[in-house]
């Protein structure tokens, strides 16, 4: 064991005791004013949608600074040791790898958006708000991964893979079509159509390589979980909605789409024709700019709503991003967003290239997550703007 890794056990071994003696001694001031102020407070709250209270303790939706400060760290460690993990597995982090997570990364965002419009029951919706629900997909991208390496490496090796399959495909029938804990569920005809459609990524691999391959593998297990809630989506927008809604509104979707898409687009163009600018046509930078600028717009748009679209006004949970579009009127956030991206692809791929060389599964690990933390919370607002929840 490397000497970091038994620092950082020790420091979580600690702070593990520290919290259940904390609780022992003096349960009102280490649960009540820490664990349910900070932590799972605000996500009873978000469940309950109102104010939660608990020994006269109020938790309010959404983060405070303490807790961002905890989740950073948390995926920071995190971070670290998945890198170590591929390192150790020697896979390879590049486009046709962040393609294949896209599925799980959608998930994300297209599951919480389902928890807003009130589609889960309690407990099940617990897991279903974050922190929770993003750390059941990073558990869950780390099986389907480790399971497509290991049938990607024994070639012939297949019972991990149809075990993987068939526990997602049980997860989904229960919870889209069974479970007494949803408020709409599918038609089971709709989750199996979605379940072959899943499966299809994997048999096109197999048809042209005559193997299957571990992105494959984790683009299909995506897909088994993102479909059926995309199905969901598309039939609250088509009419069928289980709770109330203040109007679809696929014209935001489109503003939102449309706007993001041209900056990326704009990037691309502006720096392939110059020479030195060449890292700004790289698919993963580019992917970067565009989650970013999902994120930032619709922030802007569904806070300040700039272009007069008559939408309700939303709020924002993040401190800091609040403090940043207070002191703005609110278009500095996606402007400060861009730039940002700008300056953090400069000094990886310009700046620190050579220096990095040696590195490039950590940056493009990095540049992936870089994509994760724009376009999943982005896609959660735009969506919610959308169905009108």
């Amino acid at each position: 064991m490397k000497r970091e890794d038994l620092i950082i056990i020790t420091l979580l071994t600690g702070f593990v005791i520290f919290i259940a003696v904390g609780c022992f001694l003096d349960s009102h001031l280490m649960y009540d004013n820490f664990i349910w102020r900070y932590y799972w407070g605000p996500v009873v709250s978000d469940a309950l949608n109102h104010p939660a209270e608990y020994h006269g303790i109020i938790a309010n939706e959404g983060y405070t600074l303490v807790s961002e400060i905890t989740y950073g760290i948390i995926a920071l460690l995190a971070l670290y040791y998945i890198y170590r993990l591929f390192r150790r597995l020697k896979i390879t982090i590049d486009w046709g790898f962040c393609i294949s997570l896209i599925p799980l990364i959608l998930f994300g965002p297209f599951s919480r958006v389902l928890e807003d419009t009130g589609y889960f029951e309690i407990p099940l919706v617990y897991w279903f708000i974050s922190p929770l629900i993003y750390m059941q997909i990073a558990v869950y991208t780390l099986i389907f991964i480790v399971i497509g390496w290991y049938v990607e490496r024994e070639k012939n090796s297949f019972p991990p893979l149809a075990i993987a399959f068939g526990g997602a495909s049980l997860f989904c029938f229960y919870i889209w079509s069974f479970s007494g804990m949803v408020k709409e569920p599918i038609n089971p005809v709709i989750v199996f159509v979605c379940i072959v459609g899943a499966i299809l990524p994997i048999m096109f691999d197999f048809y042209r390589n005559k193997e299957i391959r571990r992105n494959s593998i984790v683009l299909s297990s995506g897909l088994i979980l993102l479909l059926p809630t995309l199905a969901l989506i598309m039939g609250w927008i088509a009419g069928i909605q289980w709770s109330t809604s203040t109007g679809v509104r696929v014209d935001v979707l489109f503003v939102v789409v449309a706007l993001s898409t041209a900056i990326t687009v704009a990037v691309f163009w502006i720096a392939k024709s110059i020479k030195s600018a060449k890292p700004y046509t790289k698919p993963l930078n580019l992917a970067m700019i565009f989650g970013q600028m999902i994120d930032g717009l619709t922030t802007y748009i569904s806070i300040y709503d700039p272009f007069h679209m008559d939408i309700p006004l939303y709020g924002e949970k993040h401190p800091v991003s609040l403090k940043l579009m207070e002191v703005s009127g609110g278009i500095l956030f996606p402007i400060a967003k861009f730039f940002l991206i700008i300056l953090i692809i400069y000094v990886i791929d310009v700046l620190y290239k050579e220096d990095l060389k040696q590195y490039v599964n950590f940056v493009n690990l990095l540049k992936i997550c870089i994509f994760i933390l724009g376009v999943a919370p982005g896609v959660r607002d735009v969506l919610r703007v959308t169905l009108g929840v």
